[in-house]
């Protein structure tokens, strides 16, 4: 670089902060110069103004205006893309400066799907805590394609889903399995049992999972793998929905679902619904544990896959692989 290049880049961006370049990147993510500026804890007028110096200081507009939604023009979304880039750079700089010996630099987002959390998550967290106590966690929860988005955008540290992440950007670990138990109406036919065979479950009024938050396919009964792929078939897809809605519409509409066997002691609990254990090759499915392959924290990561893997023991689960899927 010659001096003049130097002279060029000094005059333009001397006044442009990497904070100023925070702002602006959480304007575009956000779309909307209020809920950015409620997320950065400070008014929109004012980051209006940091935009504004940030668009003078690169010599283009970065963003489209308007009373409905903030959109990026097309420079923008070039240069956007680029100062992305640079936060990255500066939050790995920023992290190697702090130079700390605490795992994950001392603090953890953690992300989990919905089916997951409020039967997961405070497993994960009791493990976390007794080996991690000094980093401090955070939580999120969301459907598989939001909080997939939120790690691949370094929004969130590591991910809990039921998905193995086919990226290559992405590093996924199996932690465990989870078995299924069939939620019934108590109107329903197999209500009457304690305990069924995968094959007694019939496809008439059943809830299926969509891909991705629940159990595996294949080791659901061949009728309805079946009406699944049926467009005429009374087999309902659930997608995006918690296990408690689940148990809602088992309680006040009837027929019947597989919840996973952590959910099962409170959806118990709901009116109008019966748990019924699986025996044999019941329906299970794989949590996996997903991180960025560019984090600095890779030893720290595999520490606390191993830790998870715990789980298996502590929530009496079968172990993950044990049975061919």
């Amino acid at each position: 670089m010659n001096r003049t290049d130097r002279t060029i880049i000094s005059n333009k961006l001397s006044a442009v902060s990497i904070r100023d370049f925070l702002l602006v990147t959480t304007v575009w993510k956000r779309s909307s110069f209020r809920v950015a500026a409620r997320e950065l804890g400070i008014s929109p007028s004012g980051l209006s103004h940091q935009v504004r110096k940030v668009e003078e200081a690169l010599g283009t507009t970065l963003f489209e205006r308007s009373s409905q939604q903030v959109k990026a023009t097309l420079e923008g979304e070039v240069l956007l893309s680029h100062i992305q880039d640079v936060l990255g750079v500066v939050g790995k700089l920023d992290l190697l400066a702090v130079k700390t010996s605490r795992p994950f630099g001392g603090h953890l987002k953690l992300g989990a799907i919905s089916t997951i959390g409020a039967y997961v998550l405070p497993h994960v967290v009791n493990l976390f805590e007794a080996n991690f106590p000094d980093v401090r966690i955070d939580l999120l929860e969301g459907k598989t394609e939001g909080v997939t988005q939120r790690l691949r955008g370094s929004e969130i540290d590591m991910m809990l889903s039921c998905r193995f992440a086919d990226d290559a950007d992405l590093e996924t670990k199996p932690l465990f399995t989870e078995r299924f138990d069939l939620i019934v109406n108590v109107a329903h036919p197999l209500a009457a049992n304690t305990s069924i065979n995968v094959q007694d479950i019939d496809a008439s009024e059943f809830m299926t999972m969509a891909d991705g938050e629940g159990y595996s396919e294949d080791t659901l009964p061949a009728t309805i793998r079946t009406a699944q792929h049926d467009y005429n078939a009374c087999c309902t897809e659930i997608r995006g929905l918690s296990l408690e809605t689940i148990g809602a519409l088992v309680s006040t509409r009837g027929g019947a679902s597989l919840v996973p066997s952590l959910a099962s002691p409170r959806l118990s609990t709901f009116p109008n619904v019966k748990i019924v254990s699986i025996s044999g090759r019941a329906p299970q499915r794989t949590i996996y544990a997903s991180w960025r392959r560019s984090s600095p924290h890779q030893e720290a990561f595999h520490q606390l896959c191993h830790v998870l893997s715990e789980m298996q023991a502590v929530c009496d689960l079968p172990i993950a692989g044990a049975s061919s899927l």
